[in-house]
């Protein structure tokens, strides 16, 4: 089945180097209860900066500790086409529902070179291979109807996670039966009016119940009440954590609300200043107190509850 859902991008907690257990539970509990699963060893969660051999024993540790009845999406983007299909399989072995890969990060790519490095990972998996366009990443623009094409010659790959700000691709990839995975937090509200059959974002990791409730609306047919929580609960904390920032200020979040015991980044990645770390606390309860408020004033009858469960604006 094609990949779709929320299924949030989550930075790896690290002691000393090593994987903290413990603070993956604690996010685990923080965010699987609304949440459709997650998206591990993306570059969120550093997986660039990471020895092949940890990232395979992260994700075998990581997906232990998963209920099986979440979705799980496993980074396996890499310059070795060899190499990023062993990941894969790896992968598969442990219980992931699909990979994600994007574009060879290094050597110029043309479209046929990319599919050849697709097809590698793709001939190696019976899971589910998610095309990760990032422009940024790759300096590879992905025209839509090349990857149309690759979609009709690659057994695995049937849904795409989007970061490029291009959104004219989601009708053409919809229309060729693709499912389309929303990928950058800033332009959030955008990917939610466009359609997308899900998200690839960090804010549903940081505040996963305002989260499930703009999903929810938004997928009800209530687009402007879906879009109000994503201003007033999400856009707080997305429009402090900083394009670029990403990794080390959520990361600087989670350690001051006690998800994880530490903030440590690998290298080149560096921490957040104290300042900083409070503002984003500042933005995140701004957005949790929005959530709660919201919550209350459903509670007392001030906003009509709809068979969902989840209250209308």
């Amino acid at each position: 089945m094609p990949i779709s859902g929320v299924l949030p991008v989550i930075p790896t907690p690290f002691r000393d180097g090593a994987f903290d257990r413990a603070s993956f539970q604690r996010l685990l509990d923080h965010m699987l209860p609304w949440v459709d699963g997650f998206t591990l060893m993306g570059s969120t969660g550093e997986a660039p900066s990471l020895p092949d051999a940890q990232r395979a024993q992260i994700v075998a540790e990581a997906l232990a500790m998963t209920p099986a009845d979440k979705t799980v999406v496993v980074g396996v983007s890499h310059t070795s086409a060899d190499a990023g299909a062993e990941l894969a399989r790896h992968a598969q072995e442990h219980g992931a529902a699909g990979v994600l890969c994007c574009s060879p990060f290094y050597f110029a790519n043309s479209p046929d070179g990319i599919l050849a490095h697709l097809a590698r990972i793709d001939a190696a998996i019976e899971i589910e291979l998610v095309l990760y366009d990032n422009p940024f990443t790759t300096k590879t623009p992905l025209q839509a109807e090349w990857v149309v094409d690759w979609s009709r010659r690659l057994e695995r790959l049937n849904s795409v996670k989007l970061t490029d700000h291009d959104l004219g691709k989601i009708p053409v990839w919809r229309e060729a039966g693709l499912t389309v995975l929303a990928g950058d937090d800033p332009i959030l509200s955008q990917f939610l009016a466009a359609g997308v059959d899900g998200a690839m974002v960090i804010a549903p990791a940081v505040l996963p119940e305002s989260f499930a409730t703009a999903w929810a609306r938004v997928n009800a047919g209530d687009l402007d009440g879906g879009l109000h929580v994503v201003s007033t609960e999400l856009a707080p904390f997305i429009h402090a954590f900083g394009i670029g920032d990403e990794i080390a200020t959520t990361k600087a979040l989670y350690a001051e609300i006690g998800i994880f015991d530490s903030g440590e980044l690998l290298s080149p990645l560096q921490p957040v200043a104290p300042e900083r770390a409070q503002q984003l606390r500042q933005a995140w309860e701004l957005g949790r107190d929005a959530g709660r408020a919201r919550a209350a004033a459903a509670a007392n009858g001030a906003a009509s509850a709809p068979a969902d469960g989840i209250p209308a604006r």
